[in-house]
């Protein structure tokens, strides 16, 4: 007997299967199971999000333009003119208003340095404010415990960009912003989350450009879960019946 007609024989019988089969028969049936314990509706679900991080700015337009003047970002060896990375953290507050949508509210400060030859010392760059917007997010989907989720928001942001030799004044401007992460739940109420926004915010250096103040701000945190209240069923009089509450 060949060895082709002898490896047919145990691969292809019906009825029989090889361990990996097996093993990959147990892992979808896994795969089911979980599914089918999880996904809870985001509606009535409240949350609370404590987090921070590294916050970083690409400027090229800007560092183009400081070059062209005469005031080059000073370069740290080989690497890239300093927009360097900076700090910055949030507060989020959030409500599911929807089974797949929450109503969030955030707020956030940041914060980075930079050098620019013949300018003098070092320019701070502020950044801090309030955005409110939308994300769309599960609970426990597609496993138990895991909480994906993708946002928009926009509002008022506070930026200043200035250094003891050029001054520059506090402006209030419109921030737009982009964010998706995951939460992943340790406990009934209590989460661990990594979030990646995208803040879009302008401010004006003196001579030279406008430099974006906002950037990628990465942050890990913790989130407090208020699970949605159970409804109840109240007997209206009159009606004949229960309302669902």
């Amino acid at each position: 007997m060949s060895t082709l007609d002898s490896l047919s024989r145990t691969t292809l019988q019906p009825g029989r299967r090889t361990p990996g089969m097996r093993g990959a028969t147990f892992f979808f049936a896994l795969m089911l199971s979980s599914v089918a314990l999880a996904d809870t509706p985001t509606d009535g679900v409240g949350r609370l999000s404590f987090g921070g991080g590294l916050r970083w700015t690409p400027n090229d337009y800007f560092n183009k333009r400081a070059q062209e003047e005469g005031f080059p970002p000073l370069v740290d060896g080989d690497q890239n003119p300093t927009a360097p990375l900076g700090a910055q953290g949030l507060v989020s507050f959030g409500y599911g208003a929807f089974q797949w949508l929450e109503v969030a509210i955030d707020l956030f400060a940041g914060y980075e340095s930079f050098v620019l030859e013949n300018k003098g010392a070092a320019f701070n760059s502020f950044t801090y404010g309030a955005l409110i917007g939308v994300r769309l997010t599960r609970y426990d989907f597609p496993f138990r415990g895991l909480v994906p989720y993708l946002g928009v928001q926009t509002g008022p942001t506070l930026v200043s960009v200035s250094s003891p030799t050029v001054p520059g004044p506090e402006r209030l401007v419109q921030g737009f912003s982009g964010n998706a992460g995951f939460a992943y739940r340790i406990t009934e109420r209590v989460a661990v989350f990594l979030d990646v926004r995208y803040l879009y915010a302008r401010a004006f250096v003196a001579d030279l450009a406008g430099r974006n103040v906002g950037g990628v701000f990465g942050s890990l945190g913790v989130s407090i879960i208020f699970p949605a209240a159970e409804k109840r069923d109240l007997e209206v009089p009159g009606f004949g019946g229960a309302s669902h509450l």
